[in-house]
């Protein structure tokens, strides 16, 4: 609870962009509503247009599914547009208000923190909450969508074999709990290694005369190479486990398409179902797993700015 209540606090700094966020937000709805009707057209035009060799059908079409998709690329636009106003006015208000906190503490709550950690939260922790908008805010909305929606789409052409995917999302789900839980303590061990090494390159900077003057050049060397070396080990930990989370779902995802493929062949050979709705399917559940993925990449996200969102606030 302490957590949530962190980004709340941090999330309030967000206040006067809430128009460019929700702008933004509602473009990615838009976008993947446009995305999603292109499957279901291409699928019409394999099992209407083509199996009647139909030309004027399969060109109408065709206009409709150029006309989503360039739709579908300008809100795209706009959302990004949208999404940046956002982000660099939440980074800076960020920035701003944690300016102005240092500025009224007494020595005695200085004395509490190094000056390196002071200059890490106000720039490397500040920016992974600016990252968690800029990168998160359009899987985090686009994700639940095309999840919901290709889910729908799927079950409208053939339920029995969109069921299959079905049974795929549990995995996922553990898959991504297990991750999880992994790297986040982690990310916090991450940050305080970037404190440690901003300590000792003010240390050395700031005294940089005195080390020169009592040759101690190789000794401080020495310093900021074990820093450094933590600091690359802690990171190579970290992002070692975080990015497994991309093969493991593609594993998953192609294994679902396979199954599809096999069970959805099986159909087409006994009648019950068309080539264009095989397509459609595929093309769906393709997104659908992609939505999954995005949904666990907000995931990661989320958990790197809980440990930022907590030394800031």
């Amino acid at each position: 609870m302490s957590k949530v209540r962190d980004l709340r606090k941090i999330f309030s700094c967000m206040k006067p962009y809430r128009g460019a966020f929700v702008l933004a937000a509602l473009f990615v709805i838009v976008e993947s509503a446009f995305e999603m009707v292109i499957p279901m057209i291409m699928a019409d035009v394999i099992d209407v247009g083509v199996a009647a060799h139909d030309v004027n059908y399969i060109l109408v079409q065709g206009v409709k599914m150029c006309g989503c998709a360039l739709l579908s690329l300008i809100t795209g636009l706009l959302y990004a547009r949208y999404a940046a106003i956002a982000a660099n006015g939440f980074a800076a208000e960020l920035r701003e208000r944690e300016f102005a906190a240092i500025q009224t503490y007494s020595f005695s709550n200085l004395d509490h923190f190094e000056n390196a950690s002071l200059i890490t939260r106000m720039t490397s922790d500040v920016n992974v909450m600016q990252n968690t908008v800029s990168t998160g805010l359009r899987p985090m909305v686009r994700g639940p969508i095309m999840l919901v929606l290709g889910i729908a789409m799927a079950f409208m052409i053939n339920g029995e074999l969109a069921f299959v995917f079905i049974v795929c999302a549990p995995l996922l789900g553990i898959i991504l709990f297990l991750i999880v839980r992994k790297i986040a303590p982690m990310y916090a061990l991450l940050q305080k290694a970037i404190d440690r090494v901003n300590a000792i390159v003010q240390e050395n900077l700031t005294a940089i005369r005195a080390v020169k003057a009592f040759v101690r050049g190789e000794y401080e060397e020495e310093k900021f190479d074990a820093v450094n070396h933590e600091l690359m080990q802690t990171s190579k930990n970290t992002f070692h486990y975080a990015v497994l989370n991309l093969p493991a779902f593609q594993l998953t995802m192609y294994a679902a398409c396979i199954a599809i493929l096999w069970f959805g062949g099986q159909l087409i050979f006994a009648g019950s179902m068309k080539v264009g709705e095989l397509t459609g399917i595929l093309s769906y559940v393709m997104q659908i797993m992609n939505s999954l993925m995005m949904i666990s990449n907000v995931f990661l996200l989320l958990t790197r700015s809980l440990a930022s969102a907590g030394r800031i606030v």
